[in-house]
């Protein structure tokens, strides 16, 4: 089954032309009209139900799409989607997209075309073009582990720019100076994006002068992390402290730096983000920022059973986080050389 998005590449023209012609076919030009009108025969185009009035025709099913199903986050968030669904009677099916945009479009593709009635997405492209024609098409999603804070798009996240914060104040404060980040490439997730630039701030506000040489992009996999802080250890002057923008990336890099033969937190502190369930039984156990993966995850599902009832203006929840303070992060080596 062709999508609006397939219509819109043959034709030439936005996805929001193409809701234009369906809907409101007099307020577009002949010309447009008739060359949407051919694209959506060639694409074997079927304006259904499912677009409009989709609440008459139900499969009780939604889609569940996530970008890395080894990393415990999305384990917790998909537990909280389940069990409100659960409870609901509604069926979930479930994708990977290991943070490959064409394969998120192409699994949203392959869910609307088993006839599910809503999706559930953490996206890698907040800007794509694939979530533009689900919003003019009115199909029923919501964004999780979003950082959108306004739109036409409902979502559930956190403030990642305030966990890039607090995660770099505590080693600040901890008297650190040379803080290193390795963030999951922002190619990727503007999650990892927004952290950083949490971390930035955090250090500008304290007269800490950013040096780009202190950033590590990478995958977000546990050998991403063991490489990145081996590229950090590596430098003239290696940081003393290291902010990973989730703690999958953290555990990779504890390893690597035990392999390069370093004592935690005496040699190097370390903090996260997430707080899965492994964090506290990490060794040393993980410093991290907490985000609520379960509870977004109920939250999500939620709004997204409103808006199968009922379309109603999108809502963006931002949840809280904390910092976790753990066994992963100690003063600073100059600090502790002094007796403090």
């Amino acid at each position: 089954m062709s999508t609006i998005l397939d219509v819109a590449r043959l034709a030439g023209v936005s996805t929001a032309t193409v809701s234009r012609v369906i809907n409101f076919p007099d307020t577009v030009r002949e010309a447009t009209r008739v060359k949407v009108l051919l694209a959506m025969e060639k694409c074997n185009y079927k304006y259904n139900a499912l677009a409009r009035g989709f609440a008459t025709k139900r499969s009780n099913t939604i889609g569940l799409i996530i970008p890395n199903i080894n990393n415990p986050v999305f384990s917790d968030s998909t537990l909280g989607v389940q069990e409100y669904a659960d409870r609901n009677k509604i069926k979930i099916i479930l994708g990977n997209t290991s943070y490959n945009y064409s394969q998120e479009e192409n699994l949203i593709k392959v869910l609307r075309e088993s006839q599910v009635d809503g999706l559930i997405i953490t996206t890698t492209n907040p800007k794509g073009e694939v979530l533009k024609s689900l919003v003019d098409e009115g199909f029923p999603f919501v964004l999780l582990f979003s950082t959108i804070k306004g739109g036409p798009i409902s979502a559930v996240g956190v403030d990642n720019f305030r966990g890039g914060y607090i995660a770099t104040e505590h080693l600040v404060s901890l008297g650190h100076r040379r803080i290193g980040i390795v963030a999951g490439n922002f190619s990727t997730t503007d999650r990892s994006f927004h952290r950083w630039h949490g971390y930035k701030r955090c250090l500008k506000d304290h007269g800490i002068p950013y040096d780009k040489e202190l950033l590590v992009q990478t995958e977000y996999s546990l050998s991403g992390g063991r490489d990145s802080i081996k590229r950090l250890l590596a430098l003239p002057s290696p940081p003393t402290a290291v902010f990973c923008s989730n703690d999958y990336i953290a555990l990779g890099a504890i390893k690597g730096a035990r392999e390069a033969g370093l004592a935690l937190p005496e040699d190097l502190s370390i903090v996260g983000f997430d707080d899965m369930p492994t964090a506290s039984y990490m060794v040393p156990a993980l410093t991290t920022v907490r985000q609520p993966a379960y509870q977004m995850g109920q939250r999500a599902c939620e709004l997204l059973l409103q808006l199968m009832e009922k379309p109603t203006k999108p809502v963006q929840d931002m949840m809280d986080i904390d910092l976790v303070i753990r066994e992963s992060t100690t003063s600073a080596p100059h600090l502790r050389g002094k007796g403090d």
